[in-house]
């Protein structure tokens, strides 16, 4: 009768991501209708900067992004249903989602007569004694040429992750402003903003990844988008906002009707409007799935002055 003992494993995959940082995109400029009392205002979509190349484990252009803790591997039931399994046990091994079980390496290995090998020569791939959660009749001793997938953490599926959301090339809002930047708008008159609509800034967007055979899909979605008006007053608004129209007149944007901005400045003088957009990304891959978070920022800048009445 064969017997073994199991030995941790702790080789692991290397996995080098070579990341580019992506090209800028070319600003549009269409106009609209102005508000009254203000007397210039378009979309604006410049302050908009590509994102930073990201680092496995970490976030760029304007944001950080994790993932830790996050991943989990699915291991299938008789029933055709999955359950979550840790991705390694210290008494199973690594687990495998192709097999839906956990591998471990024998040591030391099955003697060269050992039906196991079928006759081959001790040498040529390597004995693994499985563990199949779920499966009661499966797993056992095996014979692999090459180690299980998965086996020794396979390829850093989180890393993958990270790389698919670079090739997104998420950007922070398209920011649409009344009034333009470079414009002037006026003292007490409400400032609306919103983001234009591109997969890029409002999503969903998705992208690929693969190493060693395993390929790890991400989708991104914008989860929110927090404005800075450059005076002290932050909000969160209804996403993607609502461009400014004629129709509005001097109401004041509303959350309730999807809108967002301000009821106006006080004073006189020249401020910055910066965007951050958080971007919730799920990933599924390598028989894991996980959840990360990235950030993006944008700004447009407004002057606003006083209403001059003629004879003044």
């Amino acid at each position: 009768m064969l017997t073994a003992r199991r030995s941790l494993v702790t080789a692991g995959a290397l996995l080098s991501l070579i990341i580019s940082a992506p090209a800028a995109l070319a600003d549009r400029g269409p106009g609209t209708e102005c508000p009254p009392l203000v007397f210039d205002c378009d979309i604006h979509s410049g302050g908009n900067k590509p994102p930073k190349p990201e680092k496995p484990g970490g976030g760029g252009g304007g944001g950080g992004a994790g993932a830790g803790g996050s991943a989990k591997c699915m291991a299938r039931d008789g029933s055709g249903g999955t359950f979550e399994v840790p991705c390694y046990d210290d008494h199973s091994g690594w687990f495998d989602a192709s097999s839906s079980c956990y591998w471990q390496l024998l040591i030391p290995q099955p003697p060269a007569e050992d039906p196991v090998w079928s006759g081959r020569t001790p040498g040529d791939g390597a004995v693994y004694n499985g563990q199949c959660p779920g499966q009661p009749l499966a797993g056992g001793f095996r014979w692999f040429q090459n180690p299980p997938a998965g086996f020794g953490g396979g390829p850093n599926l989180e890393a993958l992750a990270q790389e698919a959301v670079t090739k997104m090339r998420l950007l922070g809002a398209d920011i649409g402003i009344a009034p333009k930047q470079g414009g002037t708008g006026t003292v007490g008159v409400p400032v609306w903003v919103w983001n234009g609509p591109s997969p890029q800034t409002t999503g969903p967007t998705s992208a690929s990844a693969t190493a060693l055979g395993v390929t790890v899909t991400a989708t991104a979605t914008v989860q929110d988008v927090v404005w800075n008006f450059g005076n002290g007053t932050t909000v969160s608004c209804p996403f993607p906002g609502t461009p400014y129209s004629p129709a509005f007149g001097l109401t004041p944007p509303s959350k309730a009707g999807g809108q967002c901005g301000i009821a106006g400045y006080s004073r006189v003088g020249e401020y910055t409007v910066a965007a951050t957009t958080t971007w919730a990304v799920h990933w599924v891959g390598g028989g894991q799935q996980g959840d990360l978070t990235t950030t993006r920022s944008s700004q447009a800048a407004v002057r606003i002055g006083e209403l001059q009445v003629v004879g003044q």
